[in-house]
């Protein structure tokens, strides 16, 4: 059962590629927006001191984004793989399972994270003279996990049902909503991270409406039935194993910036806190047209998967590379050649240029690497092997990454902190060739065994 238009199994790959990686990538980057503009808007008019507090709620995001991922990631894929299989029961099923869980794990989280504010401020290393505008911050952004999680599931659901560019628009209408209440509550109002935090739910809000509207009103592959809403067990367990991997993605990033916070804090105060937040900034910027790739290239693999068409599934992963790792080198570029004129659109002053200029070039020194190791995650994912995509993300987000954190700035100071990403990137790089390589050994072998010519 494919979309209609779409012929997963026999049309031209690169075309495809294109026609879906280009609306989630851009779709990503306007989830970027999200953070960037209220980041840039409190920098320029509030201040250090409002754009650390701010940016040490920035592990909320990763948080709300990783009980969401865990279930529409997974919940797509299974979507994608039966779509493969001609199953549409099931399709809907697992659409009617993950809007369920979703719905469950980020309420819950809500009242957790209000619960207990202190608690996690103090975890996420806020300072004295940052608390007072990141409780004002926190309160309001907790309020808005429901909404982030719906719009990320009917966002990869529209996607995956053939329509790339309406799932652009669910995160779209999100970020246009955002970026113009930002302007009307912080510069007009002068709200300062009370209305930054305000315009964030409110796009969330938005999104989330206009993805319901598109997933409900049979805009997409899902059909509505009361039936699929009923959570079955092992349905349950199979989709949140199968998206796993991007909780634990989501997961340690939020973990590494509570390290970063510590350790910047301890060698430069607020200061590096406000660098860090742009270098995280940019790098989720330059990452987002590898993930929107890696998204879009993953109804792809998950029909071909799903129908055992395994050369086209590899075909698949070696054009989306060249393709990611290319668009990742152009900015790259930008971003080392013009780290200054970064750092002054986030109301950059000439403490933050000596430590972010530096910081900055050193963070990014190999970031076209991560083109190829956000492709291999979620091929992995894709092709229901969640186990492999654990364990290059909390290898490269925790077991590398930590370690180089705490140990290199005691012999480079503030800059062996910028070092510790690119040394732990490179790794999971040689690991990711390693585990993809091992597996269209798999193919083969599957294929040699079936008697089929279907090899890589």
């Amino acid at each position: 059962m494919n979309t209609k238009g779409v012929d997963y199994l026999n049309g031209k790959l690169f075309p495809m590629i294109l026609k879906f990686s280009i609306p989630a990538a851009i779709s990503l980057l306007i989830t970027a927006v999200y953070n960037i503009v209220d980041r840039m808007f409190v920098g320029n008019f509030n201040g250090t001191s409002a754009l650390a507090g701010l940016s040490v709620c920035f592990p909320l995001s990763f948080m709300m984004m990783a009980f969401a991922l865990t279930c529409s990631a997974g919940g797509s894929t299974f979507f994608s793989l039966f779509s493969g299989q001609n199953e549409p029961d099931k399709m809907n099923r697992s659409f009617g399972n993950a809007l369920v869980m979703v719905c469950g794990f980020e309420i819950a989280l809500s009242i957790v994270l209000l619960l207990f504010p202190d608690f996690f401020l103090r975890i996420f290393g806020v300072t004295q003279t940052a608390y007072p505008y990141a409780i004002a911050y926190y309160r309001i952004v907790a309020l808005g996990c429901l909404f982030q999680g719906l719009s990320q599931l009917f966002c990869d659901f529209v996607r995956v049902s053939g329509k790339p560019v309406l799932g652009m628009c669910v995160t779209g209408l999100g970020a246009v909503t955002n970026i113009a209440l930002d302007a009307l509550f912080i510069i007009v109002f002068d709200w300062g991270v009370v209305g930054a935090a305000a315009a964030t739910v409110a796009g969330q809000i938005a999104s989330a409406l206009f993805g319901a509207c598109l997933v409900l009103g049979n805009r997409t592959q899902v059909r509505i039935t009361k039936g699929i809403f009923r959570l079955e067990k092992g349905f349950c367990f199979q989709i949140i194993s199968c998206g796993f991997a991007f909780w634990v993605a989501q997961m340690a990033m939020g973990f590494i910036s509570l390290v970063y916070n510590s350790q910047l804090g301890k060698y430069g105060g607020d200061i590096a806190i406000s660098v860090y937040a742009v270098v995280s900034s940019i790098m989720t910027f330059v990452i987002m047209p590898a993930s929107g790739i890696s998204q879009g290239i993953q109804p792809i693999l998950g029909n071909n998967y799903g129908s055992g068409s395994y050369k086209r599934v590899m075909s698949t992963l070696f054009q989306a590379t060249v393709f990611s790792v290319g668009i990742t080198c152009f900015i790259w570029i930008a971003v080392m050649v013009f780290p200054r004129q970064i750092l002054a659109a986030f109301g950059g002053t000439e403490e933050m240029f000596q430590i972010g200029i530096t910081g900055l070039r050193i963070n990014f020194c190999i970031t076209p690497a991560l083109g190829f190791v956000m492709l291999a995650t979620t091929f992995f994912q894709s092709i229901n092997r969640p186990g492999p995509s654990i364990v290059i993300t909390l290898l490269r987000q925790v077991v590398f990454l930590v370690p180089f954190i705490y140990i290199l700035p005691v012999f480079l100071e503030i800059n062996g902190i910028f070092f510790a990403q690119p040394i732990s990137d490179l790794l999971a790089t040689v690991l990711s060739l390693y585990l993809v390589l091992r597996e269209g050994k798999r193919f083969k072998l599957i294929c040699a065994e079936a008697g089929e010519s279907r090899v890589i």
